[in-house]
């Protein structure tokens, strides 16, 4: 397979995911789920660890979704933004939900799918396999779920090479025409994105049920549309995979099967200006800088960061690291084994400073690390973000007084599958005319230390946060405590108990003071 983006060693990376994934579901031990999960993690470990033995495969990863069919179900395990869509009476549903800030906003409605297609960061991903170290059941890493096949009923699997070049009514109308001719079916959609511009690889494999095809026969579909001119095939991607159900039992006839990785692209990449100074300069190459004390170049975060440049990742061995960080522009703070690199802040700070920083920050993501402070320190806040776009991912926070997390001025960002919990001041603050969004954090035991009952989530000012699916329990105060009873509809669609364990004083909240 391919590379992607700029990424080194994607071939390598996508080559080392499929053969890691076919050992371990060739062995039928354990449920399906177990071995999908195995199975994408043994991928996970294994190109993580050949990315450390030679240099100019430093930052490979690739995103896939693995696709199992057992006892008349579909098993998935999804990582990234590949995509896997049901299709059946005449309609396409997607499955799987994208691992990137583009998806998130267009799954949440905030981008149709015009401008999800056309945006500048749709290639961006915070969920990949290879880039960090994982276990099967890391929260934050695979999605699984599990649909029945009905035979009357259809699959596509596809790369973001085929979405974000042809819109989904145009690619439902072909899978129907096609019906019959899984073969035929991948070949035209490739050829489609091709038509349209493409430039990224496309990957598609089409699936069918035993009685798809007398499905589609009652399904009017318009008439095909005309074969490139000739000469069209040269602008063929170097990437295309062919796929049709027969292929698909490789398990002594017992299951199947289905890969489709490819690098994760443009993680965190700042955008570029354009200037008239010259003839264009090759682009650099985005590093991983190793942050390990005495075993490596830097011995502590903040010497990484000096060195880091927009692209870079910074990858940090497990440890206690006693030092206060300011993120920069473009790069990534990353846990080589999630939370077992820990900050923590040895000595009382300000009132408002926090362990971590962003203020004026386009492009930022810190992933993976645990922040808290020393016995009889006094952390104010955990990680502070002012006027800054941060993702903030598998971390673990507790211990600040003010607030594990303060978010304010005109930031936007991503919080996902965090842990904030055990903090004396609020989980979450939020404030000024930030508009980031809260997606499957866990906001547990947190407000206990203040004088006012503090909340999981506070939100003030204008702020817009989006806050989905999060279990906010236990806290000291309401679950998300907000400023107008107006928006209270907003903020329902979380979980507010946790083992028969609710908030103190209820689900949402009013009040006007942080």
């Amino acid at each position: 397979m391919d590379g992607m983006g700029g990424e080194p060693a994607g071939e390598q990376a996508a080559e080392l995911a499929l053969s890691c994934i076919r050992r371990r579901l060739e062995q039928k031990t354990g449920t399906v789920s177990r071995r999908i999960r195995e199975a994408i993690t043994a991928a996970n470990n294994e190109i993580h660890s050949a990315a450390q033995k030679r240099r100019e495969w430093r930052g490979m990863a690739c995103v896939l979704t693995v696709a199992v069919v057992e006892d008349g179900c579909l098993h998935i395990g999804h990582v990234g933004d590949t995509r896997l869509y049901m299709i059946r009476a005449n309609q396409m549903r997607k499955l799987t939900s994208d691992h990137s800030p583009v998806g998130v906003r267009e799954e949440a409605g905030e981008l149709n799918e015009l401008e999800a297609m056309r945006h500048p960061r749709r290639n961006e991903v915070y969920r990949d396999v290879g880039s960090e170290q994982h276990r099967p059941d890391d929260e934050d890493f695979i999605d699984y779920l599990q649909v029945p096949f009905e035979a009357d009923s259809a699959f596509l699997l596809c790369s973001d090479g085929l979405t974000d070049m042809v819109p989904s009514g145009d690619i439902l109308k072909t899978v129907y025409r096609h019906a019959g001719d899984a073969r035929a079916c991948a070949q035209a959609l490739v050829r489609m994105a091709n038509d349209a511009g493409g430039r990224d690889n496309v990957s598609v494999i089409v699936i069918e049920g035993r009685d798809f095809t007398p499905a589609a026969r009652g399904i009017a579909v318009a008439p095909a549309r005309q074969d490139p001119a000739p000469g069209a095939a040269s602008r063929r991607p170097g990437l295309l995979h062919l796929m049709a159900s027969p292929w698909l039992v490789f398990v002594y006839g017992l299951l199947a099967g289905l890969l489709l990785a490819h690098l994760a692209s443009s993680r965190l990449q700042a955008p570029a200006s354009i200037q008239a100074t010259g003839p264009p300069q090759a682009e650099r190459q985005r590093l991983v800088l190793l942050v390990d004390p005495g075993r490596s170049e830097y011995s502590t975060i903040g010497q990484a960061l000096e060195a880091a440049r927009a692209g870079d990742r910074i990858e940090v061995a497990p440890g206690e690291y006693n030092e206060m960080l300011r993120l920069k522009d473009g790069v990534s703070i990353v846990a080589r084994a999630p939370g077992e690199a820990i900050i923590r802040v040895a000595e009382t700070i300000l009132p408002d400073e926090a362990a971590v920083t962003a203020e004026a920050i386009r492009e930022a993501r810190v992933a993976g690390l645990v922040i808290r402070p020393a016995p009889g320190v006094r952390l104010p806040v955990g990680i502070r973000v002012t006027g800054s776009y941060v993702e903030i991912s598998g971390m673990e926070i507790s211990g600040a007084t003010r607030a594990g997390v303060w978010i304010d001025g005109a930031s936007s960002g991503i919080l996902a599958g965090n842990y904030i919990h055990s903090n004396p001041g609020t989980g979450i603050l939020i404030g000024g005319k930030a508009a980031v969004r809260l997606l499957a954090n866990v906001i547990q035991r947190n407000g206990a230390g203040s004088d006012r009952r503090g909340p999981g989530v506070h939100i003030t000012g204008d702020a817009v946060p989006e806050v989905l699916r999060n279990v906010i329990s236990e806290n000291a105060g309401e679950g998300i405590r907000i400023a107008t009873r107006d928006r209270k509809e907003r903020y329902v669609n979380n979980f507010f108990t946790a083992g028969g364990r609710p908030n103190r004083l209820g689900t949402v909240g009013f009040a006007t003071s942080p």
